[in-house]
């Protein structure tokens, strides 16, 4: 996915192309981002899943007295959390930047109908 915020500047004025060029470009970089988001996902499953196991076998395998296996657990366990919790972190970013590529199409359609509708009010010697 492309930066997010590329494309719109407060002071310049829009041609309805350059509008147009902006939709397209927001509309590609959301598909783009479908793969992003679910690559994401899939690493965020995959680690927490890792995390889970490695819990679950540390917390079997301590040998000392029930209330100590938790900790033990957790313990055994940081380097895996580490990696589930970075995952998860890089997935709710790219969902994040997805919602804001989704919010700029959004904003891009409507300068697009405003333009065309101006144009079409003021008369732009088309089919004239």
């Amino acid at each position: 996915m492309s930066n997010v915020g590329d494309g719109f500047n407060d002071d310049e004025v829009l041609s309805p192309v350059q509008v147009e060029q902006l939709v397209r470009k927001f509309a590609n970089d959301i598909s783009r981002g479908v793969r992003v988001v679910s690559d994401a996902q899939r690493k965020y499953k995959t680690a927490t899943r890792i995390y889970d196991h490695a819990y679950a076998v540390a917390y079997m395998a301590h040998t000392g007295p029930q209330s100590e296996k938790k900790y033990a657990a957790e313990k055994a366990t940081q380097q895996e959390r580490t990696e589930a919790d970075a995952a998860e972190v890089a997935f709710r970013h790219a969902e994040r930047q997805m919602k804001a590529l989704e919010t700029q199409l959004s904003a891009a359609q409507t300068i697009a109908k405003s333009i065309n509708q101006m144009y079409g009010a003021a008369g732009s010697g088309r089919g004239n």
